[in-house]
């Protein structure tokens, strides 16, 4: 797929930051988010750019091709859908589109996209990741367990991607200087072509 748009592509276990460091990249240098199909249910914290819908839905979406890439975590299917991605890369009202995703999809989008920017948001300690996702108070006891069991999987696929590897520290004092790496790594890549 041939974008006039960088497509940056943040990787990283649940409560590492992505959300947080792509709404400041929204934010400072006007990247912009697609729509993201999800069959888990809302949340007090979501943005306006998730789709709930039920498996049904979903799998329906998924046979009718209408995702660059989907991939189930923690229970739930999460996708990005094709025309909305399509539609902002060729957009040039703003400077990119940002996806946060799982090293499953985010091979997905680099075989459609290869000068895609890969990203991804290592935690400097893992112990730290479950106190944030529990200090979130957004999820239950079990699914905050089930995600710290599949952390080192998940950590280990990561690995295996070719990206830039970024640490993030549990210490808010530490995001500005783990913001402006991210900056850098993207500001210093070519837009796709």
């Amino acid at each position: 797929m041939k974008t006039k748009n960088k497509i940056v592509c943040l990787v990283g276990p649940s409560g590492v930051g992505k959300t947080s460091f792509a709404k400041r990249l929204v934010e400072k240098h006007n990247f912009v988010l697609p729509e993201v199909v999800t069959t888990r249910k809302p949340r007090i914290d979501d943005d306006k750019y998730y789709r709930y819908v039920s498996e049904d839905i979903f799998w329906a979406l998924v046979n009718s091709r209408q995702f660059i890439e989907w991939d189930k975590y923690s229970d739930y299917y999460y996708g990005t859908l094709l025309d909305s991605l399509a539609t902002l890369a060729n957009d040039l009202s703003h400077s990119g589109v940002i996806l946060d995703l799982t090293p499953t999809g985010c091979q997905k989008v680099k075989a459609i996209i290869p000068n895609a920017v890969v990203i991804a948001l290592l935690p400097d300690d893992p112990v730290w990741l479950e106190q944030r996702l529990l200090s979130r108070n957004t999820q239950s006891a079990a699914e905050i367990k089930k995600r710290g069991d599949i952390l080192h999987l998940y950590l280990s696929e990561i690995s295996r991607l070719a990206c830039e590897k970024v640490d993030v520290s549990f210490s808010p004092k530490t995001w500005d200087e783990t913001f402006r790496k991210i900056e850098s790594i993207i500001l210093r890549q070519p837009v796709n072509g």
